[in-house]
């Protein structure tokens, strides 16, 4: 943590979580910006164009939320130390990188992938799950990538509906609001509690906060056709 270098710890919490967003905000950008973008790129018939443009509103609307919040964040000045006086520990790096790897959260991605392989094959679940995603591709994605991610997420609702342009904005909208919508979100959740377990509820609070009312905001632009 760079901030923790330069003695700027009351930071931390508000800079991991815009940061957070600004990756989810990020990976909207590209059909090939995130895991979920591929696969729904890969299984339609959307052109790379159309699919950027398709995202693109969404992304201007984050990106001016983030500028608003960042008007509030202190702006004073940061003293950095002297390149000579940084020191970068090279020593068991490749070690370093693989015991660093959670190894749980991927294990658990896997299980989740290997669930909804099974729930596409039992047909009751299959005409259920059609029933309630046809038409509601939207919703759904915002809902279920709250649950479950929005990287399983996006696989469960492409083997149901296909309408690959609104699950595409509902995965992608749904990548904000809970801790577990996206892997970035967890990822920088994991990192920062190492570093700073101490910021964990305060982090939880403001990272909730911020990408509830993003989410919120959001979806209010797609619902109401402005978007």
């Amino acid at each position: 943590m760079a901030l923790k270098k330069v003695n700027r710890s009351d930071l931390i919490v508000v800079v991991v979580c815009l940061q957070t967003i600004a990756a989810n905000v990020g990976c909207m950008v590209l059909p090939t910006g995130s895991p979920h973008n591929i696969v729904l790129y890969t299984v339609s018939n959307i052109s790379f164009e159309s699919f950027f443009f398709l995202l693109l509103p969404y992304v201007i609307i984050s990106c001016i939320f983030l500028v608003v919040v960042l008007l509030f964040v202190p702006n004073d000045e940061i003293f950095l130390p002297r390149m000579d006086m940084v020191h970068v520990d090279r020593s068991h790096f490749l070690k370093k990188v693989f015991l660093g790897v959670d190894y749980y959260l991927l294990l658990t991605f896997i299980a989740l992938f290997v669930l909804i392989g099974n729930l596409e094959n039992m047909p009751f679940l299959n005409s259920l799950f059609k029933q309630v995603i046809v038409g509601n591709e939207v919703l759904c994605g915002i809902f279920v990538s709250q649950v479950i991610s929005n990287v399983p997420a996006a696989m469960l609702l492409t083997g149901f509906s296909s309408n690959i342009r609104a699950i595409a904005v509902g995965i992608n909208i749904g990548g904000f609001g809970t801790l577990i919508a996206s892997m970035a979100n967890l990822i920088s959740y994991d990192i920062l509690i190492r570093e700073y377990p101490e910021f964990k509820v305060r982090y939880l609070i403001v990272f909730t906060v911020l990408n509830v009312i993003l989410l919120v905001i959001l979806l209010f632009f797609n619902q109401s056709g402005l978007v």
